[in-house]
């Protein structure tokens, strides 16, 4: 008989170099290879997501910057070329330039001394208006003014007295009604009539709603376009936001623009004795390096 003897409580020892339970780490040469390409990676990650970033952004300001420059053309363009010729006037202070104008509603062709002879001498003294002198029974006019709700009439011309002295060149008490015989704008001068200090070239007369002021202000703090309209006609200019006439409650005050840094608003008289004025504009708009300079030249629609 064989006889097998196992012994089961004697340990088996394992030699340390086993593969299959000897413990590995990374080395010091494969974890710097793990971070130089980690860092490669990030940073054409960068490379390829910061320049369409930047280029989004360049481009929203970009955007910004166009926007802003259509509003000031539309803005501008549609007061100054229905401007009372001649109401154009700026005053600079610092950093701070308003340009002032004042706004009409409409504009008729007055009948003048002599239009209308063929008519009896007190038909024609009624529907005829004289200047130089006081007038106390109105006038006609060819056409109509169209709408006619606006605070003044006013005749100006080449040369005349400044319109904002309400001297000699508007006045506010006026009516107009559509005379039912002709069909033509009646204007009544009540209060004992109003004297114009001169007749037009063109025998225009004009509707004016109120003084409009735009103020610039390219202070680094600031750097904006503002719009005021809705306050009452003063021989001074306001010239900047704090002026008393400005700060009235019922003034209307719109932002135009923002990140103005250069501005110039020039009024100028072209030549011409019927002509209207012209304004210069030339304002630079900044946005996180980006420029945008505008440059546009406006004219007043009507002449005088």
């Amino acid at each position: 008989m064989i006889c097998v003897s196992h012994d089961y409580d004697r340990p088996v020892r394992w030699r340390s170099g086993s593969p299959h339970h000897r413990a590995r780490g990374f080395s010091l040469i494969e974890l710097i290879v793990v971070i130089t390409l980690a860092a490669v990676i990030a940073v054409f990650l960068v490379f390829f997501l910061t320049t369409p970033v930047d280029a989004y952004f360049a481009q929203t300001r970009r955007s910004d910057l166009v926007d802003a420059e259509d509003r000031i053309l539309r803005n501008l363009t549609i007061d100054v070329s229905t401007a009372l010729p001649g109401s154009l006037r700026t005053t600079a202070s610092g950093s701070v330039l308003a340009l002032e104008l004042l706004a009409t509603t409409g504009v008729a062709r007055y009948y003048g001394p002599g239009d209308k002879s063929y008519l009896p001498p007190v038909q024609e003294s009624a529907q005829e208006l004289s200047t130089g002198s006081l007038d106390s029974n109105g006038f006609y006019t060819i056409g109509h003014y169209g709408p006619t709700t606006g605070a003044y009439l006013a005749v100006t011309r080449p040369g005349a007295p400044s319109a904002y002295a309400l001297t000699g060149i508007m006045t506010s008490q006026f009516t107009i009604i559509v005379n039912a015989a002709t069909s033509e704008d009646q204007v009544t001068l009540p209060g004992g009539g109003f004297t114009f200090s001169g007749a037009s070239p063109t025998h225009s007369s004009f509707i004016v709603s109120g003084p409009v002021t735009y103020i610039c202000d390219t202070t680094p703090t600031v750097q904006t376009l503002r719009r005021y309209s809705n306050y009452p006609v003063t021989s001074s200019q306001p010239f900047n936001a704090s002026a008393a006439p400005l700060t009235a409650v019922t003034v209307r005050n719109s932002l135009i623009a923002t990140n103005v840094t250069a501005c110039s608003l020039t009024p100028y008289q072209p030549a011409g004795s019927n002509s209207g004025q012209m304004l210069l504009l030339k304002v630079t708009l900044t946005n996180n390096g980006e420029v945008l300079q505008v440059f546009h030249e406006i004219s007043t629609r009507y002449g005088t």
